[in-house]
């Protein structure tokens, strides 16, 4: 009688670490990584191999270096990595110390010029900022107390720069002290940029340099326009005449890559000292979400109003409201952006409080004059109305890019484990590097319909089987399980079938 045949099966993720793995070796980050990094003294895995595993496993939800051991065993990765001993957390902290600022730096320079040779060659560059809150008490220079974007006053802050080229693919990464305000980081980092442009071989009067409001300055624009060309845009305050021009005026109008239409009237302006080529670009859609986010907070400030207008001059027990904490109770009411449509004062008569609060309709209405209105300006003015539009909004996708590294379902900066400035700035160094592997990913799969977030949802939808038959587990096959067409299609895009284990 035949004995039967056992069937046994092991299931791993396979799409993720397959395609970073693949992006990695593409954009030379494997190579950089290994000849920037000195292995002396650390056994195991190479620098790449360790480095790449805190940003394929972080990508994987394995957020602690603590963790990494136990996701690599069960992970596809240790058919390709064969580690002597255990992967040691010191070891991890240990490649991160390496990772200082000039290794830093000579491996972007590294990437920069492979993506340069597969054709990705930067004219545009594209700056931007954000802050992440730590639970970092007692560091050293980077951990500060500033702004916060996430609205935790109570923690000390990291601020991180990024500059993005062609394809939204990262550029170059500052990691900086979050108390610096951005037009005075933007000054200090423009010779550094611009350095960096000419390392990798390309004159910078081919640059453009799209950035936010926050940085622009006289002096900001004067430095930058002496080096490369500039995308930018005015703060409102300096647009009220434009904002008056009827809509009737805008000559050019045309559908952006969300179908929304978009309205133009080209102008010439002196502003920051310079003549600048000007578009008055409007959207009735942006338009329509501002409105509605105003009237959203406007009802939530007048009802917080009223509770405060509630609580004076209470009579029972407990600490009785001075004018100046009522005051600024008041302003904390008031997002900052709003705080110059509304009139208010405190008053004082015989030992009683006063708020007088309203809002100023002739401000309000200036206000939504504004709404879905953005005057960019360019010194370029051979470039279309429609392209200099196009460029500015690109800002869009560093945006992007940006809440991506704070999301922690793909590649967070959050939590940050490590206090030393020198490990603070590896890490968020490799989170951007999983940025910039999902972008690459993405240029090669070249579909504007599959967004980051539809990539990653699609390969985390592959996974990979070994069968194994007969008692002895002998005979062992692996085995891509069953894909929708989507995934198929991004599967085969990615040539992921030449990271099947033989």
């Amino acid at each position: 009688m035949m004995e039967a045949k056992e069937t046994r099966i092991a299931s791993y993720s396979f799409g993720k670490p397959a395609a970073l793995l693949k992006a990695a070796e593409d954009v030379g980050l494997i190579e950089a990584l290994n000849k920037h990094i000195d292995r002396k003294n650390i056994m195991g895995l190479t620098p790449a191999e360790y480095l790449l595993l805190i940003i394929i496993g972080r990508s994987e939800h394995a957020l602690s270096r603590n963790v990494l051991d136990e996701y690599f065993k069960g992970s596809l990765l240790k058919f390709f990595w064969n580690p002597k001993y255990k992967l040691s957390s010191q070891n991890f902290l240990n490649y991160m110390e390496k990772l200082d600022e000039e290794t830093i730096r000579r491996i972007e320079l590294d990437v920069s010029q492979t993506l340069i040779q597969k054709g990705i060659r930067p004219t545009k560059l594209t700056f931007d900022t954000t802050n992440f809150y730590t639970h970092i008490e007692h560091g050293e220079n980077l951990p500060k107390k500033g702004f916060s974007k996430d609205k935790r006053y109570d923690k000390n802050l990291i601020g991180v720069g990024l500059t993005t080229s062609n394809k939204n693919i990262p550029f170059q990464t500052i990691t900086y002290p979050a108390n610096v305000p951005d037009s005075t980081l933007f000054s200090d980092l423009i010779d550094n940029i611009c350095k960096r442009i000419e390392e990798i071989g390309i004159p910078l009067e081919e640059m453009t340099i799209v950035f936010d409001r926050g940085m622009n300055s006289t002096d900001n624009l004067e430095h930058v326009l002496d080096k490369m060309h500039v995308v930018g845009a005015l703060p409102s305050s300096m647009c009220k005449d434009l904002f008056q021009i009827s809509l009737s005026c805008y000559e050019e109008e045309w559908e952006n890559g969300k179908k929304n239409v978009v309205k133009a009237h080209r102008i010439k302006g002196v502003w920051y000292e310079k003549e600048f080529t000007g578009v008055i670009k409007y959207s009735e859609t942006t338009k329509r979400k501002q409105m509605h986010e105003w009237e959203t907070k406007k009802a939530v400030i007048l009802e917080k109003i009223e509770e405060l207008r509630s609580k004076l001059n209470h009579k029972g027990k407990g600490r009785k409201m001075t004018a100046k904490g009522l005051m600024n109770r008041v302003v904390d009411t008031i997002p900052k952006q709003y705080r110059g449509l509304f009139d208010y004062n405190v008053v004082e008569k015989e030992g009683e409080l006063q708020l007088n609060f309203s809002l100023n309709d002739d401000q309000e209405k200036e206000f939504i004059l504004t709404m879905g209105k953005t005057v960019v300006f360019t010194d370029k003015e051979n470039l279309a109305t429609k392209e200099i539009v196009d460029m500015y909004d690109s800002r869009n996708m560093i945006e992007e890019d940006i809440k991506w590294l704070k999301d922690k379902l793909l590649i967070p900066v959050k939590p940050v484990y490590v206090r030393k400035d020198v490990k603070i700035r590896a890490h968020v160094f490799l989170c951007v590097m999983g940025l910039l592997l999902h972008n690459y990913l993405l240029h090669l799969i070249d579909d504007q319909e599959i967004s980051i977030q539809k990539l990653t949802n699609n390969l985390e939808k592959i996974r990979m089987g070994l069968v194994y038959k007969g008692k002895e587990g002998k005979n062992a096959e692996f085995v891509i399980e069953e894909m929708n067409k989507e995934t198929a299609e991004i599967f085969t895009k990615l040539q992921l079938g030449n990271y099947i284990p033989s």
